[in-house]
């Protein structure tokens, strides 16, 4: 099949891309800075941002299915910048998908689309109800024009909701910034890191994104894609320890002393102008207050979609990756 990813050189859009290459696609790749990830990989790339009009034309034009993976991931910015990404980007996407008669679409979306209240197994059946956080509710946003396009149209589109923590080689988002800590035994938890987190290793979710754009039975469906496993965060934490070989030397705050931190660091940061986020922020403490684990039921039941690499199996070709990027300089 003729495939476009919307950024292909993240972290998830490269493993895609080169799983979609290894099952025999056509791939076209929207880039809006950077190819690293790509060099040498026998793709087609589209140079430019999916917020013009023209490019989005161009990419979608010929090609039979779009991962639209592309959009403003971080819990930092202005709600404006978080919508004309996630939302207004969307909505070009899936506009120039109907008109150059794409048979689907499959949107990146993100379990922050729910309010962080507590979920133990919850599914794809609870309520997307995220308004606080801008990145969450942006989504929710995107999410809405996708099922509509889906309903409205000859379009078939399809909603995956991956982990809160993706974690694998080559990951740019979760692990680089919390090896530096890890390796060396430190974290600081909030309450304890008893609370249930959901968590996606980058194989395993790559493979529920190919189910999703490939099987029929994916059509109109939202699926959340995990692996399908109960870990606290004081277990992922410990776990990643243990394998670094490091000695553990972890702390916590409470819940109750968190949250305010987050909210004041934010309106420090906020008030100086910083472009970049502080270390500890509302939304952060949030998300790890409370437990926010999903179920993936649906996922293989529809699907038959099964996590292939272990916890164990992950976490270790994962820190590999870490130790040979830091021996070799980068």
């Amino acid at each position: 099949m003729g495939v476009l990813v919307t950024g292909a050189n993240g972290f998830i859009g490269s493993n895609l891309v080169r799983k979609l290459l290894d099952e025999g696609n056509k791939v076209r790749c929207l880039v809006h800075k950077s190819d690293h990830r790509l060099k040498n990989l026998p793709v087609e790339i589209v140079w430019g941002s999916m917020l013009d009009d023209s490019v989005i034309k161009n990419a979608t034009d010929g090609v039979d299915l779009v991962y639209h993976l592309a959009g403003r991931a971080t819990d930092w910015g202005s709600r404006g910048t978080f919508f004309r990404s996630n939302v207004d980007g969307t909505r070009k996407v899936a506009r120039f998908c109907v008109e150059n008669g794409v048979k689907r679409l499959v949107f990146s979306s993100s379990l922050a689309v729910h309010r962080f209240s507590g979920h133990v197994d919850s599914d794809e059946e609870t309520p997307a109800d995220q308004r606080k956080y801008a990145y969450g509710a942006s989504k929710v946003g995107a999410e809405k024009i996708v099922d509509y396009i889906g309903r409205s149209t000859s379009l078939e589109t399809v909603i995956v909701r991956p982990g809160v923590v993706v974690w694998g080689p080559e990951d740019t988002t979760a692990f680089v910034h919390m090896a530096p800590l890890l390796e060396h035994g430190r974290w600081g938890h909030v309450s304890g890191g008893r609370t249930l987190l959901c968590y996606s290793y980058i194989d395993n979710l790559v493979s529920g994104l190919i189910l999703a754009g490939f099987s029929e039975k994916a059509r109109g469906n939202t699926f959340i894609i995990t692996d399908d496993i109960k870990l606290t965060w004081k277990d992922l934490i410990a776990a990643t320890i243990s394998a670094f070989g490091a000695r553990e030397r972890t702390f916590s705050f409470p819940g109750i002393i968190a949250r305010p931190v987050g909210v004041g660091m934010e309106m420090l940061w906020r008030f100086f102008g910083a472009k970049n986020p502080p270390p500890v922020t509302d939304y952060r403490t949030a998300l790890v207050s409370k437990d926010f684990h999903f179920s993936c039921k649906k996922a293989k039941k529809l699907l038959g979609y099964e996590p292939m690499v272990d916890f164990e199996q992950g976490l270790t070709a994962t820190i590999d990756w870490w130790r040979k990027n830091r021996a070799d300089g980068k």
